[in-house]
């Protein structure tokens, strides 16, 4: 029982390691998309995305309009049948919200629709609205299966 015990510890510790490097690893400069469909043509806002024609930039250089730690995506369109779309891409140091992943949708005052997503989990994640979950509920899950396991190894 003592050696169960002592290999599935030796388990959890290792998983809770590997956690840890992985998020040192992955906690350097985020880059994203910068462009803005008004003042660019590579920046298309009815076309899909061309990340062939965008370069990433460092969110935390001198390139970037403006410094931050997670890519935005704002889009905005006209309600009409001869409405306008825009698109801008950028780097984001802080949200509407306070929540800096995901998407949120509001009609403005002028009725314009208005969609923004935050994105931090992987470089150029601003191309198009994130489908990938943040690096944060990664990280719970980790949590929550290192304590099953543990729970387990204790109460066996």
């Amino acid at each position: 029982m003592l050696c169960r015990l002592k290999m599935n510890l030796e388990i959890v510790v290792e998983l809770c390691l590997l956690a840890v490097v992985t998020l040192i690893s992955s906690a350097g400069a985020l880059q994203c998309y910068q462009c803005d469909s008004n003042e660019d043509g590579s920046c298309p806002s009815w076309q899909p995305f061309d990340r062939n024609i965008n370069a990433l930039v460092d969110c935390m250089s001198f390139e970037a309009r403006t410094p931050g730690t997670f890519c935005l995506k704002v889009t905005r369109q006209s309600p009409g049948w001869f409405g306008w779309k825009k698109a801008t891409r950028r780097c984001g140091s802080r949200s509407d919200t306070g929540v800096a992943w995901g998407c949120r949708w509001v009609f403005e005052d002028n009725g314009v629709w208005k969609e923004t997503c935050y994105c931090e989990d992987r470089d150029g994640c601003n191309k198009s609205s994130p489908t990938h979950q943040p690096c944060s509920v990664y990280c719970l899950l980790l949590v929550a299966i290192a304590t099953f396991l543990f729970k387990t190894v204790l109460f066996n």
